[in-house]
This record gives structure tokens, C-alpha cells and sequence, in this order.
């Protein structure tokens, strides 16, 4: 048989959790179409993978992708990580169902919560459908990812409701009339519906987005619905994300209770791993998806927008070198650099601002040898030594560098992410909360959280078996979804594949580009060791250059 594509001599991981084992993959028609050692095959195109290991697509679960067809079909940053199908519509965040005078308004919201620019995605948006399968329809126009939807419980929001929704619970009449739209958004193919109750979710003019006016028999309403149809999963991001309470756990249990379907809740650490494993004990199907891949900005005083949200600070580092060398030095400003440095940065309006995390920044790169030995410690930790504020401390050290210091925000230690990985292996949590497409307008970006996983906890600290990373990108997702036809190398599955290799996989420091909506600026984030990446069987990527194929669709839930 003459093939489409070829693979040959790669070491194949192919999803299960099995061990590896060296094999050609061959693809017929978009699917697997055979496996083993296939001497004297043809192909139309032929890969050789040796040195490489061969494995099935990432599948990220939370994505935002629901804008981003319109000025990026191939869906970077995601695309380049391997990533080959993603999860859309999460926190309850989606353009429809939408009524035509709510356009603005939930595109706004939309906006404000992911961090994106509104003007410049309202300049691109067609705005061509009202109903969900309209929206996919417009969506559906040759991707480099394969997408699967979520409908938002905004939107059923504010069409049953109309200005209501920002302001009070939902009557029994309108939570029938949100459940309707529902039903008909998961004939038209959506896999689940998501919602938020998390208090940093605000609209535009910081009151808090419509689902938080939601009590939780509305959501609970909406679970026994999804039910009704026996697949699907449903998105919630409650208000104590970090730490959910007891309230918080409660109300999960509640809704996968009703549903009798999966319930991915975010979060950050292992809090919620007890309350999970006795869920799971008892029957209810709750998975945590965690953000694996640490925020951990780089900073130099030269250039940068860290400190954006900082009051005085934000106005010093706008400056002409000269002219904040002179400011950094002044002592009038700096006493107002140090008084600033220990308020609340300010965020968008009806949201908290947070405090810089002095403690977690440490000195990652000095400019001049008689520094070095700062490197690797925290900056309030040196300040205190020499009986400095620690604002001074940062300060006079970035001066005395001619602003060349390397700053490094740490999020968490290597032990608290040891315990992640721990976390991971029991099955109740995925490594699986990227944001791709959300956050272009601020200062990082977390789309490399699969190329993160596999170079760091796979390859450098050995914290997962690289069989098991893989199964928890692939097929542990793709069967939690219902995705029958991906997340493993088998003859008859969709070949959505990625060939990398592990020795030089990394993530690279993220950037800021002008190729954002209507050409305004977005941070993105490239991999290392992702040499070709598949995508219904076309090669989609070739050592990250685009090969110009755009064979990703919008996979609708109902199959047609």
C-alpha cells in the first residue's frame, strides 16, 4: 500500500501508560493505518524519526481559543507545543448563544476576564450567527488545532435574562428557559458547558461577571440537563480556586452528583487532593486541573512590564534609560519607590489588586562578577542582611548593574512542584491549564505547559515516567471527553501526532510579537524538540515552520 505519511523508525509512546517500543507509523486517509516494522512502504511523504519518540497529540483541556480562528487559524502558541486538539469555551466565557444587542457586552466581558484587547478583536469578529452552531460554523474554517466546544453559562445568562443577569439569581423561568438553550447548544454539538464564580471575573465595569449572580441551584439545574444526554463534561471555576472551602467542595459534589458527568475545577497546588480522592472514592467523576508549567517571569529594570500595575513604579519604568537612571537615583523618588513598593498594584476595576511577592523574587543573573554570590537568593532575604528595604536592596543593585540584573519571579518551590507531579500520578489531576488565547495583554504566557512537563518533570528531574506524561496529555483526556477516535497510536485512530525529541525539549522564553488581532501586540511562547507535529494526518508543523496546511476542525460532540 502506498501511504499519505510515513514515520519511520521512531520510538513510539503511544498514550496507554504501555512502555515504548521502536516502530514505523503509517497514515492512510487521515487515520493510523498500520504499525510494526514496515520495510519497502511508500509515502507520499516520509519522516524520519530516529532518536525521536512518536507519540499522539496533546490534548488541552482549558483553552481560550474561541476568538482567535478569526485572526489565527493555526492557534499559537498551542500548535507549537504539539498540542493538536484543544478544549474551548471554559469559565464560562463563549460568543454564544448571543442575541445581537448582547454582542458588545459579552465581548467585552469576554475581553476584560482573559486579559485581551477588545478594539482589536471587535475589528475582526464577523459577528455572522446567533445560535451556538452558527458560531461553529464560523469558527470551522480550517484550523491548525482541532477544536472541541463548550458553551459559556454567560451567555445562557444574559439571553434568558437580559440586563437581569447582572443583577440577581435567576427565577425557576428563566433557569428552564437557560436549561433549553442547553439542550439545543448540545444538539448543535457542544461537548459540555463551563461557568465561574471566582471574584476576580469582573466585567468592564468591575461588577461581577453574570454567573457569579447565579445561586448554586441554578448550576445544579444545568448538571441534571447536561445528564439528560449521557456524555459531555461540565467546567467550573469556583471562588476559592487556590484553596476551595468547604461550601466550594460541597457545591462540586453537587453538580457531578446531578450530572452524573465529569467536573474539571481549576487549580493551583494539592489542597484539593483529599476532597478529590474521597469524591472519587464515592463515585463522583472530579478531576483538578492544575498549572503545571510555573509563572515565573524573567525581569530586568531595563525593559519591562512587570511592575505596569505599580503605582510610581510604573511611571519610572516607562523611561529613557538616562532619565530612570536618574529617577532610580534620586532621593526624593525613591522614597516614593519604596513606599509604592509595598501597596496593591491596581487590576481592573471591582477586582483586588495583588502585592508584589518580594519574598519569591530572587536574584537570577547578576551582571558583574562581585554579584554572583546573590544569585539563586531571595531579594527580601539579602535586603534583610544588609538591613536594607527591600526595594532599596533591588534598586541600588540594578543601578550598580547599569540595570542589566536578572530578576526571577519564583511561583513556587521545587518541592511544591515535586508534589504536583505526585498529585498528577494519582489520576484526579491533569496537567492541564494553559489559558492558550487568553492573557495577550499581559506579561506571561503558559501555552507550553505540556513541553514544560515532558523536559522538565519527565527528562531533568525524572518526577513522571515519560509514559505516563504522555497518557496524561492524551488518552486520559480523550477518554474523560468521550474523544473516542484520539489520544492513542493505534491502527484506526486519527492520526493527531507529534515526533519530538526529549534531549533538547524545552520551553522558550516567551515574547512579545505584533501578530495579535487586527495586528496589536501578544506575548507567545515557543518549544524546543517539537520537530513535526500532525494533524488529521497532514503535517501541520516541520521544526516549527508552518507547512501551510490547516487540516484542524471544530469536532462537534453530537458527530456531525
Amino acid at each position: 500500500m502506498a501511504y499519505d505519511l510515513l514515520i519511520k523508525n521512531g520510538m513510539v509512546v503511544d498514550g496507554s501508560g504501555f512502555a515504548r517500543y521502536r516502530a514505523d507509523v503509517a497514515v492512510k486517509d487521515g487515520v493510523i493505518a498500520d504499525i510494526g516494522r514496515l520495510n519497502g512502504a511508500s509515502a507520499t511523504t516520509t519522516i524520519d524519526a530516529e532518536g525521536r519518540f512518536v507519540a499522539p497529540g496533546v490534548i488541552d483541556l482549558h483553552t481560550h481559543y474561541d476568538a482567535q480562528p478569526f485572526w489565527d487559524r493555526l492557534c499559537t502558541s498551542s500548535i507549537w507545543h504539539g498540542v493538536t486538539t484543544v478544549l474551548i469555551g471554559n469559565c464560562g466565557l463563549t460568543l454564544a448563544p448571543l442575541r445581537p444587542e448582547h454582542r458588545d457586552t459579552m465581548l467585552a466581558t469576554f475581553c476584560c476576564v482573559e486579559d485581551l484587547p477588545v478594539r482589536s478583536l471587535s475589528a475582526v469578529l464577523p459577528w455572522s450567527w446567533q445560535s451556538f452552531g452558527e458560531f461553529l460554523n464560523a469558527i470551522d474554517i480550517g484550523l491548525g488545532v482541532n477544536m472541541l466546544p463548550l458553551v459559556g453559562h454567560n451567555p445562557l445568562r444574559l439571553s434568558a435574562m437580559d440586563k437581569a443577569a447582572w443583577d440577581r439569581n435567576a427565577t425557576e423561568d428563566e433557569i428552564a428557559d437557560m436549561q433549553r438553550m442547553l439542550r439545543i447548544a448540545m444538539e448543535e454539538g457542544a461537548w459540555g458547558w463551563s461557568t465561574t464564580n471566582s471574584p476576580t471575573h469582573a466585567g468592564p465595569q468591575g461588577q461581577p461577571v453574570p454567573t457569579r449572580l447565579a445561586n448554586d441551584e441554578e448550576r445544579v439545574a444545568l448538571g441534571r440537563t447536561l445528564g439528560e444526554f449521557n456524555r459531555g463534561i461540565i467546567e467550573i471555576l469556583p471562588p476559592g480556586a487556590g484553596q476551595p472551602t468547604d461550601t466550594d467542595k460541597q457545591h462540586l459534589l453537587d453538580v457531578a452528583r446531578a450530572s452524573g458527568r465529569p467536573v474539571f475545577f481549576l487549580g493551583f497546588d494539592t489542597g484539593a487532593r483529599p476532597f478529590v480522592e474521597e469524591a472519587s472514592r464515592e463515585g463522583a467523576q472530579l478531576f483538578n486541573l492544575l498549572r503545571a508549567i510555573p509563572f515565573n517571569p524573567r525581569i530586568t529594570l531595563k525593559k519591562t512590564t512587570y511592575f505596569a500595575n505599580l503605582d510610581v513604579w510604573d511611571v519610572v519604568m516607562a523611561k529613557p534609560f538616562d532619565e530612570k537612571m536618574a529617577l532610580l537615583t534620586d532621593p526624593e523618588k525613591r522614597a516614593e519607590l519604596r513606599d509604592a513598593a509595598m501597596q496593591r498594584q491596581r487590576r481592573r476595576p471591582g477586582v483586588p489588586g495583588r502585592f508584589i511577592k518580594w519574598k519569591a523574587i530572587i536574584v537570577n543573573k547578576a551582571a558583574l562578577e562581585k554579584n554572583r554570590g546573590y544569585e539563586g537568593k531571595s531579594v527580601l532575604d539579602l535586603a534583610e542582611q544588609q538591613g536594607k528595604h527591600v526595594a532599596d536592596f533591588v534598586l541600588d543593585l540594578a543601578v550598580e548593574e547599569k540595570l542589566e540584573t536578572e530578576f526571577l519571579l519564583q511561583s513556587r518551590s521545587p518541592e511544591e512542584e515535586a508534589a504536583i507531579a505526585d498529585y498528577v500520578k494519582t489520576g484526579h489531576a491533569i496537567p492541564s491549564q494553559t489559558d492558550a488565547g487568553a492573557h495577550l495583554n499581559t506579561n506571561f504566557c503558559t501555552a507550553g505547559e505540556s513541553t514544560y512537563v515532558l523536559g522538565g518533570w519527565v527528562r531533568d528531574r525524572q518526577l513522571l515516567t515519560l509514559e505516563d506524561a504522555i497518557r496524561r496529555f492524551t488518552f486520559q483526556p480523550a477518554s474523560i471527553m468521550g474523544l473516542h477516535d484520539r489520544g492513542l497510536v493505534r491502527p484506526g485512530m486519527v492520526a493527531d501526532l507529534m515526533v519530538f525529541d526529549l534531549a533538547t525539549m524545552g520551553v522558550k522564553e516567551d515574547e512579545i510579537t505584533r501578530d495579535g488581532p487586527n495586528g496589536s501586540p501578544r506575548r507567545v511562547q515557543g518549544a524546543t524538540g517539537v520537530d513535526y507535529v500532525v494533524v488529521g494526518g497532514q503535517l501541520v508543523l516541520d521544526h516549527g515552520t508552518h507547512t501551510g496546511a490547516l487540516p484542524g476542525r471544530v469536532i462537534r460532540a453530537n458527530g456531525r
